[in-house]
């Protein structure tokens, strides 16, 4: 399982999830981020606009899907475009069932043999 993290500019938001709504999107949470990157240092004034923070966690089968997603609605080339960072999850828990692994993320659970 991979947690993806992405920070986008919010005017890339609605075309991100009709991209991803084209997948199967496992889940999604949203929040309001601000920051800088290592290119606007360069500046007395360091702007910071809004951004999303976007998290996902999926299947690893489903990771690059999502990030090529994200990459796709996203990317500019200019500067503000964004980051997306991919981590391992190590379990998870769905608390409403007691599911856990990818059974907590909606996914068919394994079958072993």
């Amino acid at each position: 399982m991979k947690l993806i993290i992405a920070i986008i500019p919010p005017e890339h938001f609605n075309q991100l999830l009709d991209d991803l709504d084209e997948q199967h999107l496992p889940g999604l949470t949203v929040s309001e981020a601000r920051g800088f990157g290592q290119n606007d240092r360069d500046f007395t004034d360091v702007e910071m606009p809004p951004k999303l923070r976007l998290e996902i966690a999926c299947l690893d089968e489903e990771a690059e899907t999502i990030i090529q997603a994200i990459y796709k609605s996203a990317h500019t080339g200019r500067r503000g475009d964004g980051k997306i960072f991919v981590l391992p999850i190590a379990d998870a828990l769905r608390i409403k069932t007691g599911e856990r692994g990818h059974a907590a993320l909606g996914a068919i659970p394994e079958v072993k043999p």
